[in-house]
């Protein structure tokens, strides 16, 4: 039985999240099992960090031990949390209006922050996932040029796992008063942006 190649199966995934993301309508979408955008936001944004992470301590491995079928295993592991991010972004974009119907005004500027960062660097996500890709192509064909494009992905994909944390850091502090009271307030020099418009 003939299995899909990778590329081909990244290739359709990217085609969904490049569809959803294209999409201007951004009202809250029905999902199974009654989870909304914003749920999902929740259980999917650590993807980007902690399977990215995990690729890159599994690369590192690879290459000290300098075995091609670890290295291609690292290229999984980041090209899911590459996507991972891809996916967390379009449903912060679908949770968008309605979490920022549920904070309040501190939460409000916290979540507008959170979008403004994840808005300036998602196109580095676009770059590593195809350069992961693209390694990923190079590794299984064994082809002479596979190892500085593993090299080149890899950083990408750090990359994506700095601007994570970074676009984090401001989704963390978003805060419901009923959930929590101890969140602070933005720090001068951070624009109280007006809303987005999603």
């Amino acid at each position: 039985m003939k299995y899909p190649s990778l590329p081909s199966i990244t290739l359709v995934a990217s085609a969904f999240v490049a569809e959803a993301h294209g999409s201007e309508n951004h009202s809250a979408t029905a999902l199974p099992m009654g989870l909304d955008p914003a749920h999902l936001h929740l259980l999917t944004n650590h993807m980007p960090i902690f399977i990215t992470l995990s690729g890159l301590l599994a690369m590192g491995l690879a290459l000290v031990w300098t075995k091609d079928p670890d290295r291609r295993i690292a290229l999984v592991l980041l090209l899911i949390g590459t996507l991972g991010g891809l996916v967390t972004y379009w449903l912060g974009q679908q949770a968008y209006k309605p979490v920022r119907g549920l904070a309040d005004e501190m939460g409000q500027d916290w979540l507008d922050l959170h979008m403004e960062r994840a808005e300036q660097v998602i196109w580095l996500f676009w770059i590593a996932a195809l350069a992961i890709t693209g390694a990923l192509v190079a590794e299984w064909r064994k082809l002479w040029y596979a190892l500085p494009v593993t090299l080149l992905a890899s950083v990408l994909a750090a990359g994506t796992l700095a601007v994570s944390g970074w676009i984090a850091d401001a989704g963390g502090k978003i805060r419901h008063s009923e959930i929590r009271g101890d969140a602070k307030a933005i720090p001068d020099g951070h624009s109280g942006a007006a809303p987005h418009e999603h």
